[in-house]
């Protein structure tokens, strides 16, 4: 094998990988073995191959936040009362941390970046195409699953969970660059937007009308920046006042609001208190929920909901209660170290301002949703987190290889 190929290798095993991680998206159910074996023996190839990389590049990846953030897990898994069950519930989530890892590894190659890129995309449009066959077939494309009522879920289960595609939705937006980008960003915007037009879910609409707006926000003028983003609202204005799935849905909303969480989010905040340091475990509200319904848990009079419920519909309630004060602090640290390259990279400009913005952007989606939804235990959030983290961390390395400014 030729220098270049050598050199290649490992960044082109680590998008292979990757894009098996995404493909778990539009498919949505739980992972066969042989999926899930094959997926990590992919990624333990791709960093074997990077760790004995001959140009010394292994030394400019991060990673420390994989350590530090299963690390908490751990200790808090095994100071859990369900230490077995909390294992069973995070298996997954060691797989697509190694995405973090993967994501540095694929920039090696000078269209790695993009290669995701291209990936993250196809996984979005194929979760549109999926709940579209639904609409007009009844049954989703990718596992036939049969479509109840107005509110679809394609092949998710869960209509709330199309909150995925607004997630990665921004990262389509640094596909490509210069004068043409915004146009093909529109396209695609407007390409999956049967995901919160058929579930009609309200956190897919939001994700979806920050991603849309927010890369016009940060890479046009103002002027036309604004132009876009008032042309969305009055698109999306236009389709409650028309739609009468859609009205219904907003009166809904309108009407309940948060109240309708408000017991469930309460009742994480008092979990908070139980195990403050360590918390209860990942994964492991749902027992807590059940053994709060039986022992008639009540707030200000009013009873939980006598369903399921596996998380407790806010992240940041979720992170505290599950993993305690050290999972919070861990948080913020990865949190903020990411921010801190997206900002830096919007100041360098180029594709690397572009690529700041996508990776920015996704990470206002998930603050905004995750107040009211989102959760770890799900597949497709642990991989678009891991892979959120990756991005953002690229940015230092294309600091790094950027070429000095002529003076």
């Amino acid at each position: 094998m030729h220098r270049e190929g050598r050199r290649n290798l490992a960044p082109l095993i680590a998008i292979i990988f990757i894009s098996g991680c995404l493909a778990t998206i539009p498919y949505a159910i739980p992972l066969a073995s042989w999926y899930t074996i094959g997926l990590a023996l992919l990624g333990i190839v791709a960093i074997a191959a990077a760790r004995f990389d001959t140009d010394a590049r292994w030394d400019g990846v991060t990673l420390w936040p994989v350590p530090l953030l299963l690390g908490v897990w751990t200790m808090s898994m095994a100071t859990s009362g369900l230490p077995a069950v909390s294992l069973e519930r995070s298996a997954t989530m060691g797989l697509f941390s190694l995405v973090f890892i993967a994501v540095q590894v694929a920039a090696w190659h000078r269209r790695g970046v993009r290669a995701i890129l291209v990936a993250v995309t196809l996984a979005i449009i194929a979760c549109s195409i999926d709940i579209s066959w639904q609409r007009v077939t009844g049954h989703s494309l990718i596992h036939g699953m049969v479509g109840h009522g107005a509110r679809l879920a394609g092949s998710q289960g869960n209509s709330n969970d199309l909150a995925a595609v607004s997630v990665l939705l921004p990262l389509s937006s640094a596909l490509v660059a210069g004068s043409t980008a915004l146009v093909l960003y529109a396209v695609i915007a407007i390409a999956v937007s049967p995901c919160w037009i058929f579930s009609a879910s309200r956190q897919a609409l939001i994700g979806w009308m920050i991603a849309a707006t927010a890369p016009f926000l940060c890479r046009t003028r103002l002027r036309r920046g604004l132009l876009f983003a008032a042309s969305a609202l009055v698109a999306v204005t236009l389709a409650l006042v028309f739609v009468p799935q859609w009205q219904r849905r907003a009166i809904q909303t309108w009407r309940t609001g948060f109240a309708e969480r408000r017991e469930i989010i309460a009742l994480g905040v008092e979990i908070i208190g139980q195990e403050p340091l360590t918390g209860i475990g990942p994964g492991l509200f749902g027992a807590h929920y059940r053994n709060a319904i039986a022992a008639d848990w009540r707030l200000d009079g009013k009873a939980l909901p006598k369903v399921g419920m596996p998380w407790v519909h806010s992240l940041p309630i979720e992170i505290l209660c599950e993993t305690g004060i050290l999972g919070g602090i861990a948080m913020l640290v990865i949190v903020g170290s990411a921010s801190k390259r997206i900002v830096r990279g919007f100041k360098l400009g180029g594709t690397t301002r572009d690529l700041a913005v996508a990776v920015g952007t996704s990470l206002v989606v998930v603050g905004v949703i995750g107040l009211v939804d989102l959760t770890f235990i799900k597949d497709w959030f642990r991989c678009a987190w891991w892979l959120m983290l990756g991005l953002a961390f690229t940015l230092q390395t294309q600091e790094k290889t950027r070429p000095p400014q002529k003076t």
